[in-house]
Order: C-alpha cells, then structure tokens, then sequence
C-alpha cells in the first residue's frame, strides 16, 4: 500500500508542478507552456482600388482576386475589403519540454522540444514546430543545434505587450521587420530557421554576444546554383534597469525583393536562375525600465534587400527602408496593467537595373496597438486587445491570422481573452 501511495503522489507531483527530477542524479526535466485564446473581431477598409497602385516595384492591385487590371462593371471601390467577422485564435499558444544533465565541473547538456498548439481548430500540430534543439552548456558559452529563433528576432524587439505579443494581432513584426511589397514571408526578418547552431558567449560584465548559422541542406544538389542561408549575430547589454541590443542578419538567395515585387520587375529566383541575392536587416532595440511597474521600449531597424545578376534592364536591383517603434507599459499599483506601441514603416528608396526609374510611393505602412490587463493570479489573467494597421496605397502589411488583406487595405481588429502559464 505504502509503495502504491509513493507511486500515485510522484505522478500527482508531475502535473502539479513544471520541474520534476528524473532517477539520474543531476538531470531533471520541466513541461512548460503558455495558452491564450482570445475572440477578435476583424474587418479591413480603405483597400487600393485596381489600377491605384503608385509604385512600380509592387504588383498592381486586382478586382476580387482576378488577374486583370481593368475593373469589371459593376466595379465599386470597397469591393477589395473583407467585412467584419468574429473569430477564436490561439495565437502561437504553446507546450514545451525542457531539461539539463549535469556532466561535471560548469559543463551541461539541455535540450527543448516546444510546439505550437491550435487548439482552436482541432488541427493536429506536429512536434518542434518552435524552438527546438540539443546543446552543451558550459563555462565557455553555450552551443546549440536544432530549429531556433535567430539572434536577431531573440535579442530585439523586446516589447511583447503583456507577453502575448507573438503571433497575436499586437505583433510588431509584420510592420517592422516586412518590406510591405507583397506577403511573402521570404522578405521578413525576425524569424525561427531549422538546420541552425547556434553560439552564445557567458555574461560577462552584463554583456553577452551570439552568432547563430542556418544551413542550405539541397546546397550541390545537381542543377542547384542558388545558396539558401542565413547568417545572424549580435550583441546586447542587459542590467536590472537597461537592456541594449545591436543584432543583424543576412539571408542569402531567399529573394525577399523578388519574391513580392511585380512580375515585370521581378528576377527569376530558385534553381536554375543566375541571379543571386544579399537581404541584410539591422536593428538596435533598447528596453528601460522607469520604475518597477512602467517600462519603455523602442527599436529602429534598417532593411536592405539587394541583388545582381538580372538578365535585362528594368528588373529588381534594391530596396532600402528604416522603421521603427516604440512602447510603454505599465502595471497601475494593483492587478490592471496597460501597455500601447506605435509602428512606423518609411516608404523607402529602390533601384531598378539598367537605370530604369524605381518608385516607393505608397509602400509605408503604420501599427496603433493597445492593449489593458487584469491580473487573476501570478500565472493568469484576462486581457482585451485593439490594434490598427494603416496601408500605404501601394503597402501590404499585414497582422491578419485568418488570411491576406487585399493591397492597401487598412486592418481593425480587436480581442478579448484569457492567458494562463504553466
């Protein structure tokens, strides 16, 4: 009876607390997550109409999904717009698993398998959809090898309002780190990317450096001329009141230009082509904290999408933009907490080859979020969300989980929900 009682409180003991301490001394293993659905209201307004496109490195806008420039009659001009609907969204909700083995002196191995949860549809999530990797911990740093966040998306853009900012209609990403040319996700910056290692150096006088490589699996595969790879590094300053970071990243013939520019001026991507390309972002991101309860962040960000090899004049040579941002949130000496961010995406410059003019007219962008809480316990809270993503007639930002917004269209979407941590 004793042994069964000991057997039952060990397994009560897993589910009721995150660590438990495996048979093998020194090693121990935490499940972890954080869940936070939330009903949104979403509607879209002020789409570009066929025709209103003012730059020419975007593709034209196209009546109700066709592919013709002309509008059909009857042709009204909110036509573009997606009327408003109500959805339940999880967000990037997640489970993980996580743990370390001592192996003597400073020296450990970790590990973490963590995935996306969407509990909302029912959909079956595969496992290491999120950071995921196996590494060797000691005195000298920290090496790691699996799928993983870049240095540049770890090390910047600290403000995740209320920590639900990931994957939610509050994210800065899709503003700050996106070109706003097309949707494609070849153009964005602060990303997760597989076949990576990555390398962090100790703290040492509050600083710490990191370089992280993701590797071309297909490269010299026969026919293959393209070399798909990302280099990210950086380095930050983290103390009780300030946090500093100076990161960068390259990604290497993924095409972010091409790959969302008009099919006049696009260069043929992928195996085979003689084009190559270099998109590099750098971003310095900087978090104070004015007291114990109210803290600002702000991040600046320069995006640079180049490349060479193009076949014929008029086609993508560059694109040059800054953006940035800036947030406050506060906790108003109880269990009400409120934080609001402002997003701004610059038109930009861009070149064309043969000297071919090149426009941005119309590729800016800008993000309103705002968002209140009410703390329940130290590990759950309610939390109602706005946010208003505003179009440049030529831009494609977009925050919409459901789907794409139609060019130019300008997005207002608003949440109520829940958060608990585990």
């Amino acid at each position: 009876m004793k042994k069964k009682s000991a057997v039952a409180l060990a397994v009560g003991a897993v589910f009721a607390a995150p660590v438990m301490a495996q048979t093998t001394t020194g090693s121990t293993v935490q499940i972890y997550g954080k869940l936070y659905p939330e009903l949104t209201w979403f509607k879209s307004s002020g789409a570009t109409p066929p025709g209103g496109v003012t730059s020419n490195l975007a593709p034209q806008a196209t009546p109700n999904g066709t592919n013709s420039v002309a509008c059909p009659a009857p042709c009204a001009t909110d036509s573009q717009n997606h009327k408003q609907r109500l959805s339940v969204d999880v967000a990037n909700s997640y489970l993980g698993f996580r743990g370390e083995e001592k192996l003597g002196g400073s020296l450990a191995a970790i590990w973490q398998v963590e995935q996306s949860l969407g509990f909302d549809t029912g959909n079956t999530d595969v496992f290491a959809t999120r950071n995921s990797f196996l590494g060797l911990r000691s005195g000298f740093g920290t090496v790691k090898l699996g799928n993983m966040d870049t240095i540049y998306k770890e090390y910047g853009d600290q403000f995740s309002m209320f920590g639900i900012g990931s994957g939610n209609i509050i994210s800065a990403s899709n503003t700050l780190s996106q070109a706003g040319v097309g949707a494609a996700r070849s153009a964005r910056f602060h990303e997760r990317f597989a076949n990576s290692i990555q390398y962090e150096t100790p703290q040492f006088a509050d600083v710490t450096l990191g370089v992280q490589y993701a590797t071309d699996d297909l490269k010299g595969n026969p026919g293959r001329t393209v070399d798909v790879k990302v280099w990210s590094y950086g380095v930050k300053y983290e103390s009780e009141r300030v946090y500093v970071s100076l990161q960068q990243e390259q990604h290497y013939d993924m095409f972010g230009g091409s790959n969302n520019a008009a099919a006049g001026v696009a260069n043929p991507t992928g195996t085979g082509t003689a084009a190559s390309s270099r998109d590099t972002a750098t971003r310095l991101s900087a978090t104070f904290k004015l007291s114990e309860n109210h803290k600002i962040a702000g991040d600046v960000a320069r995006l640079e999408y180049k490349e060479r090899g193009q076949a014929a004049a008029g086609l993508f040579e560059k694109l040059e933009k800054t953006n940035w941002a800036v947030g406050w949130e506060a906790r108003w000496g109880g269990p009400v907490r409120t934080g609001v961010q402002y997003v701004k995406s610059n038109e930009g410059s861009c070149a064309l080859s043969g000297g071919v003019a090149c426009s941005t007219s119309g590729l800016d962008g800008s993000q309103v979020n705002l968002g209140v809480a009410y703390d329940m316990s130290k590990r759950t809270f309610l939390f109602g969300l706005f946010a208003k993503l505003t179009n440049g007639e030529s831009a494609l930002f977009d925050n919409w989980a459901n789907g794409t917004v139609a060019r130019g269209a300008d997005i207002t979407q608003f949440a109520v929900g829940v958060s608990h941590s585990f």
